[in-house]
């Protein structure tokens, strides 16, 4: 079994989350970020980089003990402004899933008041050593959609997203969490070498590289329960508090 706690973020704020700037409640503040990177670099916690992680599950091996990784869902600017000094300071590196079809613009699929990341600044975040990942176009139901535009979503992502970059992009986020069996196809037939779910998917990450597990983190989480989060037995307490054993 190979299983890597992948922590999965959205927004980081400079102030404390509240409903009123985060109705969704998937944001963290800057202080609560660092207070989770300080004691996970206290208690020795590394992270790895998703594109070294799926070359270890190529090759059949596993992950280093007592690593993780780290994500940002949707390209929100602040991963830039707040996030990456912290993650230099810490030493940590990141994997950000960016919606492709919307450089620079708002998340329109949500309530519209959040800025994503220009093309110029996933260039920034790229040459400072944060692998840029793909989240779709438009951020849609990749499951819910026709079969035509789940894969346009995917694929153009891709394009899109290497067009500006300059290089490969391996690494696909499915929006919401949400896929199935022809979802995960179409990522594989795009080109990516892998793609992330959330909590609906194998705790063996063996099993399916197209349907990687990753754990959310909320403005509620504490750091304790961050460090619950990052065990290798944490899916199994998610599958029993969800009645899947």
């Amino acid at each position: 079994m190979s299983y890597l706690p992948i922590l999965t973020y959205h927004r980081l704020l400079a102030q404390k989350p509240t409903k009123n700037v985060d109705p969704k409640r998937i944001s963290v503040s800057q202080a609560q970020f660092r207070k989770q990177l300080r004691w996970l670099k206290r208690l020795g916690y590394r992270t790895l980089a998703l594109p070294d992680y799926v070359r270890v599950l190529l090759q059949g091996g596993k992950a280093p003990s007592r690593s993780f990784a780290i994500t940002f869902d949707d390209g929100y600017e602040e991963v830039l402004t707040l996030g990456l000094p912290d993650l230099q300071e810490f030493g940590y590196t990141a994997t950000v899933f960016a919606v492709a079809g919307q450089p620079g613009g708002a998340n329109l699929w949500d309530d519209g008041g959040a800025k994503l990341l220009s093309a110029d600044q996933l260039r920034l975040l790229d040459k400072s050593g944060i692998t840029i990942g793909a989240h779709s176009c438009q951020h849609v139901h990749l499951t819910q959609v026709s079969p035509g535009a789940a894969k346009r979503e995917i694929a153009e992502s891709k394009e899109i997203l290497e067009q500006s970059l300059g290089k490969p992009v391996t690494l696909f986020a499915y929006p919401y969490g949400e896929t199935n069996d022809s979802v995960d196809r179409y990522a594989r037939e795009a080109g990516f070498e892998a793609a992330f779910a959330t909590d609906n998917a194998s705790r063996d990450h063996s099993q399916n590289l197209f349907r990687l597990r990753r754990v959310v983190v909320f403005p509620r989480n504490t750091v304790w329960e961050i460090l619950m989060k990052i065990q290798a037995r944490y899916p199994a307490y998610q599958d029993w508090k969800k009645g899947e054993g």
